[in-house]
């Protein structure tokens, strides 16, 4: 196991972003970036990229769909940008219309994170503290992520964080992946999720409160199918696709989800503690090109989001599952992604 650090760029407030490598026995690599302690990449030895990643400083600060950026305090939308604590109503800074998206403009993923090496363990840990003045939070909340690379070609991922006030604390990571490699078309790419219920949205993508039943709808995975088979069920516009919230079944000995090109034999196999899965199909790049079908049709989605976390807008449907970090409580959550015939 080898770790290299290198400077990726200086962000547009000075501060200079550093990109860490680790090199497994196999001759992989995981590219990680302390800026949103953001995971840039995973190369296999013959040289594909399987997981979406911005090559320079500059795509980190606009970031405008979270490539690899860790996400919190609390990842999803969280109605009306407020909620109740204590007694005591907090009210954040919106930035998705009145609601607020994975945790507001000054989130995780736009702060640049200090970190500690492990080459012999073959871990990144990442470093920082929230306070009630930057995020509008409760709470001092110090904070970590270790990215842990085996020799098995797994990665996990461990957030962990501890607070001098209760607060809330529903962290994921935001990567983007593509076991066929980063140029292909993510709709022909199969899922299968353990998972027999999903989330019923607004047209906002808040809650409604509802778990709807996945079987026989466009959102039934759980058996595994062709991504691209389920969109086409939704009889939907051009640029259908999904950006959902699954509810998970945990099963011992068995991967929340499992993502495979089938032509090269590659998959990526999740295992999570967490309730739920954020699946989302896009190709990034639409943020440039939105209404643009021409540009659609010659650059389809090319990657998938497994965004594990406790259902989102928790705070407002405790049945979803607790958020609530109470003060001086240390609270930690890990989720492997396994990459497997390489």
């Amino acid at each position: 196991m080898t770790i290299t650090v290198n400077e990726l760029g200086t962000m547009p407030n000075g501060e200079v972003a550093k990109q860490i490598v680790i090199e497994n026995a196999n001759g992989h690599k995981l590219g990680l970036v302390s800026w949103g302690a953001s995971w840039q990449f995973f190369q296999t030895k013959s040289g594909e990229e399987l997981v979406l990643a911005y090559k320079d400083a500059q795509g980190y600060w606009d970031h405008p769909y979270f490539l690899g950026n860790a996400i919190g305090r609390v990842a999803g939308r969280i109605d009306g940008a407020s909620f109740e604590l204590n007694g005591k109503t907090f009210n954040l800074k919106a930035n998705e219309g009145s609601n607020i998206l994975h945790g507001g403009a000054d989130n995780f993923a736009n702060r640049n994170w200090g970190f500690t090496v492990d080459e012999a363990a073959g871990s990144v840990t990442f470093t920082t503290t929230m306070t009630e003045a930057i995020d509008n939070f409760p709470g001092t909340m110090p904070t970590s992520l270790t990215y842990t690379f085996s020799d098995n070609d797994e990665v996990s991922l461990t957030f962990a964080a501890e607070s001098d006030e209760d607060t809330l604390y529903n962290p994921t990571s935001h990567a983007y992946f593509n076991p066929a490699g980063i140029n292909t078309n993510a709709r022909e790419l199969h899922l299968q999720l353990s998972s027999p219920r999903h989330l019923e949205f607004r047209a906002d993508k808040i809650p409604t409160g509802k778990l709807l039943e996945t079987a026989g709808t466009p959102f039934d995975f759980q058996a595994g199918t062709k991504i691209g088979d389920q969109i086409a069920k939704m009889n939907g516009t051009y640029d259908a696709n999904f950006d959902d919230a699954f509810e998970l079944v945990y099963e011992a000995g068995t991967p929340s989800a499992v993502l495979t090109d089938e032509k090269s034999g590659r998959a990526i196999e999740m295992t999570t503690d967490r309730n739920a899965v954020i699946f989302f199909i896009t190709n990034p790049a639409v943020a440039e090109h939105e209404g643009d079908r021409e540009w659609f049709d010659a650059n389809p989605y090319n990657a998938v989001a497994l965004e594990a976390q406790t259902l989102p807008d928790a705070i407002h449907h405790p049945e979803f599952g607790d958020i609530v970090l109470p003060a001086g409580e240390k609270r930690s959550y890990t989720t492997t992604y396994a990459f497997k015939n390489l």
